[in-house]
């Protein structure tokens, strides 16, 4: 990943997947050992886990979609401030924004770093 277009691409590639929940796109933009970090999850490795959490995710926030709303790059890192909009499980509206921090080798998604305020969350699955 060299330049903020071809990153932009692959983030673009990531939120379309993830709000058509289409996983096996994902599951192909990953890398075999990626990691994933958030607050909420914890920490653990692997491209099944990572779909497996999403899956997760999808099913607990069902109508849940992404925006990228700025995205910026070097040659390793990629850094997205996300907004995410829905209705939470109390049935009211939420948006909540956050941060994730991609590390990215030979085109593939090697780690995942998720910076949110867990009130925020806490509020939308009450």
């Amino acid at each position: 990943m060299t330049t903020d277009a071809g990153a932009r691409r692959l983030i673009d590639q990531i939120v379309s997947a993830y709000n058509s929940r289409t996983t096996n796109v994902l599951f192909d933009l990953y890398h075999p050992n990626v990691t994933y970090w958030s607050v909420l999850a914890g920490a653990f490795e692997g491209r099944q886990t990572v779909i497996d959490h999403i899956e997760h995710l999808h099913a607990s926030l069902p109508d849940e979609q992404m925006r990228a709303k700025t995205v910026t790059a070097d040659d390793q890192v990629i850094v997205v401030e996300f907004e995410s909009t829905g209705t939470g499980t109390d049935g009211r509206a939420y948006l909540i924004e956050f941060t994730e921090v991609f590390e990215v080798a030979e085109g593939k998604v090697t780690a995942i770093k998720v910076y949110l305020d867990p009130d925020d969350f806490a509020s939308i699955s009450r």
